[in-house]
């Protein structure tokens, strides 16, 4: 018995999207897409039924056309794959829309709930504004930070800390977000242009508040997990090797390894907060110490998400055996040793078509589905 479950999406290009389909199907999932027109997620052929939102919708007209697809396939499980759809999905339960029957709103709630774990530090999880204090009172290192509205109320921070530092939106997309700034200038055009972003933001809840942070030297590495009712079910580490942008962007070539330290801090970040579903962790691992820093944790799918299924680490599986109360058929985890580099398609031949890494290192080219992987090289124009 297939388990129904929705794709919620409220961009068209992200690449998780497209690539979750699949590893989902294979693992025993039935799966619904709630998306825009023209999504990359529509090309994927194990995508069973599709249901559209407008473009440009507003909050209200999303989670119409949530209620109405969740009417209509009755999923057990409903998977955020950006990091809007998970807010959006997160302020139903929070804060239910003015006007919905009662008997729909709970159904929706109990939905989301499930799918997603405890509401409690929902919002708060994925705001980097609240997540540093948040991950404090859990124990969690994070760097140095402060909460500012301007450069003008900055001063005691850099006076403390100096250049460079960082500076972060509450949330972003693809790195969009995140400015490493080394002096006063490069400091105040972050600031100007993220309140030109602000001004653009379908939420308005964290307007011109901002994480000033003290940039901390060292590689960017990851922890993707599924986890269930607060409980790690599976995972691996990701070190970031290439990026796009280079300095703040996503990975698109990047090493896998077991990280039990990492594990050890994804395994308390789901049991404190709660988790179902996927998320994953970013760190920053001081070159000096090795000590690892706690970035940001996303709860929907990565463009990584798919690639434990290739190392028997699978993050579906694992969450399809949860669901059915049964023993996963896929390892928890790495080996120790056990490591490797991979290429992540189409981002790194989109970065670069010349990249040596596309000859030297395994990618994840979608062969066996010609009309997604048509959709990806189209990126390209």
């Amino acid at each position: 018995m297939r388990i129904s479950t929705l794709l919620a999406a409220t961009t068209t290009s992200w690449l998780g999207t497209a690539r979750i389909p699949k590893v989902l199907f294979d693992a025993g999932f039935e799966v619904a897409l709630l998306s825009p027109r023209n999504s990359l997620a529509e090309f994927s052929r194990y995508v069973a039924r599709r249901a559209y939102v407008p473009d440009s919708a507003t909050a209200a007209q999303w989670l119409e056309a949530l209620v109405a697809i969740t009417a209509a396939t009755s999923p057990r499980l409903v998977i955020p794959c950006d990091d809007m759809a998970f807010r959006l999905l997160a302020s139903a339960v929070v804060d239910p829309p003015r006007g919905m029957r009662a008997n729909v709103r709970v159904e929706l709630v109990d939905l989301i709930q499930a799918s997603l774990g405890n509401p409690v530090h929902y919002q708060a999880s994925v705001d980097k504004t609240t997540l540093p204090q948040l991950a404090e009172t859990l124990g969690v290192r994070v760097p140095p930070n402060a909460i500012v509205g301007g450069i003008g109320n900055a001063d005691p921070f850099l006076a403390r800390y100096g250049y460079p530092v960082v500076l972060k939106r509450p949330h972003d997309f693809a790195g969009q977000g995140v400015r490493i700034c080394a002096n006063r200038s490069s400091l105040g055009q972050a600031f100007d242009a993220f309140a030109m972003a602000d001004a653009r933001e379908m939420t308005l809840a964290s307007r011109h508040r901002y994480l000033l942070q003290a940039h901390v030297e060292g590689p960017v590495q990851y922890f993707h997990a599924a986890a269930w009712q607060g409980t790690l079910l599976a995972g691996w580490a990701l070190q970031k090797l290439i990026g796009s942008p280079e300095s703040t962007g996503p990975p698109t070539v990047t090493r896998y390894f077991r990280g039990l330290e990492l594990r050890a801090i994804a395994a308390e970040l789901a049991r404190a907060l709660g988790i179902s579903g996927f998320f994953f962790a970013e760190f920053i691992v001081e070159a000096r110490s090795g000590i690892p820093y706690l970035l940001e944790i996303n709860r929907r799918v990565s463009p990584a998400t798919h690639r434990g299924a290739a190392r028997d680490v699978d993050l579906c599986a694992a969450l399809a055996a949860a669901i059915h109360g049964t023993p996963s058929k896929s390892r928890v985890g790495l080996d120790e040793g056990e490591e490797g580099i991979t290429v992540h398609f189409p981002q790194e031949w989109l970065r670069d078509p010349r990249s040596e890494a596309l000859s030297r290192f395994p990618s994840d080219v979608p062969w066996d589905e010609p009309e997604l992987l048509e959709a990806l090289l189209r990126l390209r124009h």
